[in-house]
Order: C-alpha cells, then sequence, then structure tokens
C-alpha cells in the first residue's frame, strides 16, 4: 500500500505543478480512480445470509400480529431487489459485497439480486384446534 501511496503523492505534486486546467482535473480523475481501487472491498455476505436476515423481518411482524389483541394484520409478501457485486471465493462459495452508500460505482459493474417472500401459514397443533 506504501507504493500506491507515493504514486498518490507524486500525482498531487503533478496536479499542483501543472497550470492547464484541462489536465490538472485529468490528473485529478486519475488520482481518484487509484484511491478507488485500492481502498479496502466492501464487507460481503452470502446470498443466503442477505434472504435470511429479511425473512426474519417477516416473521417477527408475523410474531406481533399473532400475538396483537384484536384483529391482527402482517405482511403477505415482501419482493426485495437488492444491488451488488457477485464474488466466487477459491471455495467456489458466492458472497454479495455492497458498496457503501457514498461509494461511486458504477451501476452496470453490480448484479441484481431479486427475492420474494410470502408468508406460510402456520398449522394449529392439535390440542388447539377448536373440537
Amino acid at each position: 500500500m506504501a507504493e500506491i501511496d507515493a504514486i498518490i503523492e507524486r500525482l498531487e505534486r503533478l496536479r499542483k505543478r501543472t497550470k492547464d486546467r484541462e489536465e490538472k482535473a485529468e490528473l485529478g480523475r486519475i488520482e481518484k480512480e487509484l484511491r478507488a481501487l485500492f481502498k479496502e472491498p466492501p464487507p460481503s455476505m452470502s446470498p443466503l445470509d442477505v434472504a435470511n436476515a429479511f425473512r426474519q423481518v417477516v416473521e417477527q411482524v408475523q410474531t406481533e400480529a399473532r400475538e396483537a389483541p384484536g384483529v391482527g394484520t402482517t405482511i403477505k409478501s415482501l419482493d426485495l431487489e437488492v444491488k451488488a457485486f457477485v464474488q466466487v471465493n477459491g471455495d467456489g462459495e458466492t458472497a454479495l459485497a455492497f458498496p457503501k452508500p457514498d461509494a461511486e460505482v458504477d451501476a452496470s459493474a453490480l448484479s441484481t439480486l431479486r427475492v420474494s417472500f410470502g408468508a406460510i401459514p402456520s398449522a394449529v397443533p392439535p390440542e388447539q384446534q377448536p373440537g
């Protein structure tokens, strides 16, 4: 990483010495691109972890609806669409890396993951069925 920092420092010095506005702007863009390439990668999660996180949200809403007095309401379905980088590690495991909200990312470099959740009615245990 020290080599990259040294190159970026040289670019900064060159940009400060340059008089031409267009060249200055181009050197600034190159510096910004270099910084983006070598910053730490975004954290990643497996697609299953992402799906389970939202499944838990649906389950929590349904649990609260069952326990609420009176007429309960719940989520019938939840459609989710997320954009992330798809990575496959050496073990063949797939991971999703989500860019930070303030990151400048080319949208065409991101993959779209679409997940739909639907509520499944839970069966009433036999001892609770009306008889």
